[in-house]
């Protein structure tokens, strides 16, 4: 096993990051909207690399990120198998670009090795029951870097190249209106009806799920909940 460089070492934390305050999360997200979609390279969980330009006129990208200690991507999971079944036909595809561990702890601790990000890998799809593919992202975290370093943030790249969504935050309910929408589009274009570029940014607040940040706390171990607690002392035996 190779020794981590510098780059890989600083993007593997051993610790929750709670981060400060967020007033514009669009600031923390470099991959910006309307331009072009930064460009990836990245692993699958039986060992083939996936390209964005695989995708190039063929069909349009989403993409989640997510770990098997994030509770939010473990939230997602069940909507997102959904989705991929019901636009499948629509010429959308969906990945989870697994990261670095949110909540790294004794039992899926941060990364040291590209294989043990694999093997993790693995533990998510395993235990999520997840239908759409992973692909695993270099162990500098270089993909997740140039998209934005949420641990389960959203993406949708258009089959031009374009990114045309993005969210520091998965949420089902938005993703799927937000494709009806861009599918609706492409049949109003096809049907030879004028249509309107737009462009909207949002920033609003959803409650979080108990029960999951629970369950995925408890697999990745009890330091999971004394590194959140150590952030947050006021939820300390409180939340989750």
């Amino acid at each position: 096993m190779a020794p981590m460089n510098e780059q890989e070492r600083a993007y593997n934390l051993t610790e929750f990051a709670a981060g400060a305050s967020v007033t514009n999360p669009g600031e923390t997200l470099p991959a910006q909207v309307g331009a072009a979609a930064p460009e990836f390279e990245a692993t699958t969980l039986d060992g083939k690399i996936v390209r964005l330009s695989d995708f190039r006129d063929r069909s349009h990208v989403v993409m989640m990120t997510g770990a098997v200690t994030s509770p939010m991507c473990a939230f997602e999971v069940p909507e997102f198998n959904r989705l991929q079944t019901d636009f499948a036909a629509q010429g959308v595809g969906f990945f989870l670009l697994y990261t670095r561990e949110s909540h790294p702890a004794e039992n899926y601790g941060a990364h040291r090795s590209f294989e043990q990000k694999l093997s993790h890998a693995l533990e998510l799809q395993r235990l999520e029951d997840i239908h759409f593919p992973i692909i695993v992202d270099h162990l500098d975290g270089r993909i997740h870097r140039a998209y934005g370093v949420w641990p389960n943030a959203l993406f949708v790249i258009h089959k031009d190249g374009r990114l045309v969504f993005r969210s520091n935050m998965a949420n089902h309910r938005e993703l799927r209106q937000f494709l009806e929408d861009m599918v609706a589009a492409e049949q109003a274009v096809a049907a030879g009806r004028v249509v309107h570029l737009q462009y909207s940014e949002r920033v609003v607040a959803h409650e979080a799920d108990q029960a999951t940040h629970r369950r995925v706390y408890q697999r990745a171990g009890p330091k999971a909940f004394e590194d959140y607690w150590a952030k947050r002392p006021q939820q300390r035996n409180r939340w989750p």
